[in-house]
């Protein structure tokens, strides 16, 4: 029986995984860049590549390590090929490519946010088509439909911020230091999502996302109330703050969950599913389960490890594609940015 070895740089998290002719993730191996980027409030894209080629050759040995295979047991290789940072993406991607000449077995060039469309199946198989899949991260804000795993369409995207970005410019604004998005989590779970109110964004003719006027009305909120921190001590911190972050959040969820019932009822999905990095955010998942189980609807929400970047995800999208026999040719590029056919009109 042959494995598939998957290879996941696009951003700053390492990542490599095994899995089996089945599609069984046999081990995962995720190390992250946090410390090499925390001094500069964000991702620093040449520090991201720099660290990915330092950090790949552990990664790839522990995963062996874990798996307990030796090579000989790859029958074949993916990576992510976009989109992201390119120089990043570009270290896993040469990487993989070059095993995959060198074993002579086929390679599979995956794309970043198809791998998060389908990670919902890795634990959930029988989850029917067709599906809504909601895709929440720090650079997307994206709704599909997946009639399969050949036929996926856009059916909504971001205007301007996606909603992690929107969590981390907040974030920033109150000194919470990188990366803002867990943290902000955790602060809203202390607040009362009631305190302050924030508008909805306002699209009415279509299920796009915009999240840029939320962010500009936190901080129009903060110099009207004149509220600010002199530096953030997460032991010391004013009541506002928890409530400010609470209520900010609930909005941020409002939009997302208003887009996805929207869509439902345009659409009448078999199912739908939820993935991303924000996906790990608690409140989402909380009521993402709440309109499945509102309109008894089938879904699926990954675990947490399966949510941010991770090759488990590359690995099962390259198993889908191998059952079709489809692998890429190993002169192809990679990309920094993804298009999609859309469809709904709306």
């Amino acid at each position: 029986m042959k494995h598939i070895l998957a290879v996941e740089t696009s951003c700053d998290d390492t990542s490599v995984a095994l899995l089996n002719s089945e599609g069984k993730v046999l081990s995962d191996v995720v190390f992250s860049q946090l410390k090499a980027h925390r001094p500069y409030g964000g991702v620093v894209p040449e520090i991201a590549s720099r660290e990915h080629l330092k950090n790949l050759p552990y990664v790839f040995e522990e995963a062996f390590e874990d798996a307990k295979l030796s090579i000989e047991e790859i029958g074949a290789v993916a990576s992510t090929r976009g989109p992201g940072l390119l120089g990043s993406v570009l270290v896993g991607f040469s990487f993989a490519k070059t095993l995959a000449y060198c074993l002579n077995i086929p390679y599979y060039g995956i794309n970043h946010i198809e791998a998060h469309i389908t990670s919902p199946w890795i634990e959930e198989r029988k989850l029917p088509f067709p599906s809504l899949v909601l895709i929440v991260s720090g650079g997307h804000s994206h709704l599909f439909l997946v009639k399969d795993f050949e036929k996926i369409f856009l059916i909504a995207a971001t205007r301007d911020d996606a909603a992690g970005e929107a969590f981390d410019k907040i974030g920033k604004k109150l000194k919470i230091p990188y990366p803002q998005g867990p943290e902000v989590d955790k602060l809203a779970r202390k607040g009362n999502p009631e305190s302050f109110k924030f508008p909805q964004p306002k699209l009415k003719k279509s299920l796009d996302f915009s999240f840029s006027g939320l962010k500009t009305a936190f901080i129009h909120t903060l110099d009207k109330n004149n509220l600010f921190l002199k530096n953030f001590d997460e032991k010391n911190l004013p009541d506002w703050v928890y409530n400010i972050v609470s209520s900010f959040e609930s909005s941020v969820v409002s939009h997302l969950i208003d887009r996805v019932e929207k869509a439902i009822e345009i659409f009448n999905p078999c199912s739908i599913a939820l993935a991303g990095g924000v996906a790990a955010n608690t409140l989402l998942r909380i009521k993402f389960k709440e309109v499945a189980e509102k309109r008894n609807l089938p879904f699926s929400i990954p675990p947490l490890k399966y949510c941010t970047d991770n090759a488990s995800m590359v690995g099962f999208n390259a198993y889908l594609k191998l059952q079709k026999g489809t692998p890429s040719e190993l002169d192809s590029d990679a990309f920094s940015n993804a298009e999609w056919e859309r469809i709904g009109g709306v």
